[in-house]
Parts: structure tokens; sequence; C-alpha cells
């Protein structure tokens, strides 16, 4: 019994290391961090100021940290082009930095600007084509009314067909009295033009007799006078 005891407690011992060394050999889970609002900050070969200086980084540069000094004064971080060094713990935060966010800030707002603009444009258009679809709604309840009346009218017409056949024959008088006063204006029209032209031909021949008459009295009126001027001379 004693030594089942003290196997299992072996077994139980070796899961622990075994779970131990796991433990160690898998990567600690990095957090991301940001370079603070200091324009440049030195990522350096070693946890102190004294060692060589890797690169100057920006503020705002995204971190992600592998560890830290002992005394927490410096973090051990990785860029995105994959060199690692050293930062100084209070040149880093755990959020990006003011002015990083306001640019963010201040894309976000033209995004949004646009965005309103573009939805404003789409709420005019929709306006407008609600208002044509009122004015469509409008002519269609119109032309609804118009056929219901002709509608109405048909049944009514239909539903009497001695009225409808004395409406044709009254349809027919007024026909035909219409084309008897039309032909009686084409007649006077006639009667009218012939009359002009005669009245056209009368001043005509009373102008040409008018005409010669003057001519005749022209005539005699030069033939005197040459005729006293001869009288004069002898």
């Amino acid at each position: 019994m004693l030594n089942h005891q003290i196997q299992f407690i072996r077994q139980l011992f070796v899961f622990v290391l075994l779970l131990l060394s796991i433990a160690v050999s898998l990567p600690v889970q990095a957090k991301t961090s940001y370079v603070s609002d200091e324009l440049k900050v030195a990522m350096r070969s070693g946890a102190t100021n004294g060692h060589r200086i890797i690169k100057f980084l920006k503020s705002g540069t995204a971190l992600t940290v592998l560890g830290a000094s002992d005394d927490n004064k410096f973090i051990e971080v990785k860029i995105a082009d994959g060199k690692s060094g050293w930062i100084a713990t209070e040149n880093v935060m755990d959020v990006r930095s003011g002015r990083d966010r306001l640019v963010s800030v201040n894309k976000n707002l033209s995004k949004s600007r646009a965005q309103i603009k573009e939805l404003k444009g789409t709420v005019a258009k929709l306006k407008s084509e609600v208002r044509a679809l009122k004015k469509e709604k409008g002519g269609l309840a119109n032309e609804r009314t118009n056929l219901s009346n002709s509608l109405e009218d048909l049944k009514i017409t239909a539903s009497n067909p001695l009225a409808l056949s004395r409406k044709n024959k009254q349809l027919k008088k007024d026909l035909n009295k219409a084309e008897a006063s039309a032909a009686m204006l084409e007649k006077d029209n006639q009667r009218l033009r012939s009359n002009v032209m005669q009245e056209w031909f009368m001043i005509g021949g009373a102008v040409a007799i008018g005409s010669l008459i003057l001519g005749i009295i022209l005539t005699r009126i030069n033939w005197r006078r040459k005729h006293d001027n001869w009288g004069d001379g002898f």
C-alpha cells in the first residue's frame, strides 16, 4: 500500500514538472503599447540609457511589449519592421498618443461629414421622387374620376336603349343641318367671289375708258396749243 502511494506521488511530481516546463516554454502573450507624445524616443540595445541607440521612434509608433527590466524602468519592445530593443517605460503608453487620436478623430469627422453630405443628397433626391409620385398620384386620381364618370354615363346610356336611339337620331339631324348650312355657306361664298370678280372687271373697264378719254382730251389740248403757236408765228 505504501509503495503505491509513493509511486503515485512520484507520478504526480513528474506531471507537475511537465506542466511547469510546458508553461515556461510557451511564449508570453505580448500586449500592444505606443510611444508617448514625445516627438522622438530612443530604442536602445539594453535596459539603460548608456546602451547603444538602435533607432529613434516617432510618437504613436505601435510597440509589441516583450518584457521589462528588473526595476521596470525599461521595457523590451518589438516594432513593425521586426527590430527589437529597450525603451524607457515613461515614454510608453497603453493607448495611442493624443496627437494620433486627434488625427484619427479628424479623419473620422471628415468621413462623417462626407457621409452626411451624401445622405443629404439622397434625402433631397428621395423628397423629389416623393413629390413626383404625389403629382403622379393626383393625376391618376383625376383620371380615375373621369373614367368613373364615363363608366356611369355608359351605364345610364346602356340601361336606356330608347334614349340612345333618340339621341342618335337627334345627332343625325344636327349633322344634316350642319352639312346643309355648310353647303349654303359655300354657295354664298362662291356668289360673293363671282360678284367681286364682276366688280373688278367693271372697275377695270371704267378705268380703261377713263384713261382713253383722258388721252383724247390731252391730245386735243396739245394740238390746240400747237395750232395757236403757229398762228402767233404768222
